[in-house]
């Protein structure tokens, strides 16, 4: 086909199969390449896949773009005289009816994306001569495409599905978005708050927030709470958060973007543990109190039973006439003298709990408080028939500490470990210094045990851990509790490390700012 407007001659090789052109440009004669000659070179030839299909839908024309998808084009059944594209409508002057169409075709084991576009050629009295196919890729904007709906998608079920109801305003403050939780934390639809301002919202806003969201700072802000009145009036807690946002190309103030969190039932639980814990604390200030005052009510008269027992039991007075006698009054003394204890213990315990217990720091030889609680608790060692062994290095460093507190709580330590234990069996009480600089007394038993599950029960007051060996040895249970507390006023901590059958091992560890 010739045509005067282009001067260039296109040329079919007609008698080839339709699914494989293999068509040439032939340039007409011409003295000079012309402009418009090196136009049509770099946009037909360099250009995109471009074909030309005559009226009678034979390509006559054909790019090297266009080559490299043919067979492609030919697999997907997308050559223009395959196409309904590449048809001639009816008709001498008619437009085809498809002005595009998409194909998605295999290439070298990848997929891409075309969009095929008709052309129309007319002569120069304006008849339909051919049609110009020109395929432009799409997979880049297809896959841009893709992306913006995965992210609009994921972005309206992230909307839908967190508690927070998510907002947008415009420069003027005027709400433009509000996603579908409003409906649910509210009672309105997003329409019905939609055009109204965020001023208009909080029913009782805080002034932080007004004078932020009414500002030209155009500041970001985080958990300010605002009561919101819901459809039905009841006045809600909620906590907004809003980002400014800004025109990427211009950088202009656009508006704000932010969330709301229903806080109600969260203050509200926050109001009740508030209240429980003030009640706890009252109930616990009331029973230390009573513990306290009882204690120092219930020792004036033990003192008076204790001394006169010890006359009674001395025979000091004279003689009682009955051995009898005088071993009541020694029942007497050791009762009371054990109710004492029991008092001072619970006494120790309320002012621990009610932080009045004081430390009277001093410097401690550690080998002086080991070697005098050995030997208050060596007769009773030897009486249960158990072998008492001290384990401790040279060059013990001191600490500074309240020595009769450290006693005590090796005392009771010591304790439990002669009660708990059988006879034949060995205690240990040794002393160390760790590598992290921190100091250890440490009291081992070959004892009942007891599982680890009941540890926690072990270090509660009045507690005792109840099994069918241990049910036999009386106890107040205030000892590892008392001990404990004395322990965590110098800083430090106590853990039980046991096993049932097996034995106990009781761990004082002092920080290293105790050691001197």
């Amino acid at each position: 086909m010739k045509t005067d407007a282009s001067k260039t001659t296109m040329v079919s090789r007609s008698a080839e199969p339709t699914g494989a052109p293999k068509t040439v440009a032939v340039p007409a004669a011409a003295e000079e390449d012309t402009l418009v000659a090196m136009l049509q070179r770099d946009l037909l030839e360099d250009g995109p896949p471009t074909c030309i299909v005559d009226a009678a839908g034979t390509i006559t024309y054909a790019n090297k773009a266009f080559h490299k998808i043919s067979d492609a084009l030919a697999a997907a059944e997308a050559l223009p005289s395959q196409s309904s594209l590449g048809t001639r409508p009816h008709g001498p002057n008619t437009s085809p009816v498809a002005v595009s169409q998409e194909h998605k075709l295999t290439i070298e084991g990848r997929t891409e994306y075309f969009r095929a576009k008709r052309r129309a050629i007319r002569g120069a009295d304006g008849s339909l001569r051919a049609t110009a196919m020109v395929y432009e890729p799409t997979t880049k904007l297809k896959a841009t495409a893709t992306a913006l709906v995965q992210a609009t998608t994921r972005l309206d079920d992230t909307t839908r599905l967190v508690s927070d109801w998510v907002w947008e305003t415009d420069q003027d403050l005027i709400l433009t978005f509000v996603s579908p939780r409003v409906h649910d934390a509210l009672g309105y639809h997003p329409r019905e708050l939609i055009g109204r301002s965020l001023n208009d919202i909080p029913s009782e806003a805080t002034p932080k927030l007004l004078s932020l969201i009414s500002s030209r700072q155009h500041v970001p802000f985080r958990d300010i709470e605002v009561e919101v009145p819901n459809k039905e009036g009841e006045k809600l807690l909620f906590r907004l958060n809003g980002l400014p946002v800004y025109c990427p190309d211009s950088g202009d103030f656009l508006g704000y973007r932010g969330t709301a969190e229903n806080v109600t039932a969260l203050r509200q639980r926050e109001e009740a543990l508030i209240g429980a814990k003030e009640s706890a604390e009252l109930a616990n200030r009331a029973k230390t109190e009573f513990l306290a005052n009882m204690s120092h009510e219930l020792r004036t008269p033990l003192n008076a039973v204790i001394g006169f027992s010890e006359i009674m039991e001395s025979e000091l007075l004279g003689p009682l006439g009955s051995n009898q006698y005088k071993s009541y009054a020694s029942d007497i003394h050791e009762s009371a003298q054990h109710l004492l204890t029991l008092i001072n213990d619970i006494l120790d315990v309320a002012k621990i709990e009610a932080g009045a217990h004081e430390l009277r720091e001093e410097v401690v030889d550690p080998r002086d408080v080991v070697n005098a609680v050995q030997r208050l608790v060596a007769e009773r060692a030897k009486r249960a028939d158990q072998a008492l062994e001290v384990a401790l290095p040279e060059n013990l460093p001191r600490l500074r500490a309240d020595e009769r507190k450290l006693k005590q709580v090796l005392l009771n330590l010591m304790s439990n470990a002669i009660k708990f234990t059988p006879e034949k069996g060995v205690i240990e009480l040794s002393a160390r210094l760790e590598d992290d600089g921190s100091f250890v007394f440490q009291v081992s038993d070959t004892g009942i045990g007891i599982s680890r599950e009941d540890i926690p029960r072990a270090f509660a007051a009045f507690e005792q851990v109840d099994s069918r060996l241990n049910r036999q040895f009386e106890g107040t249970g205030l000892g590892l509790p008392l001990s404990a507390g004395f322990v965590k006023l110098h800083g430090g901590r106590l853990d039980l490390e046991s096993e049932p059958g097996v034995g106990t091992r009781a761990i004082v560890r002092l920080p290293a700012n105790r050691v001197l």
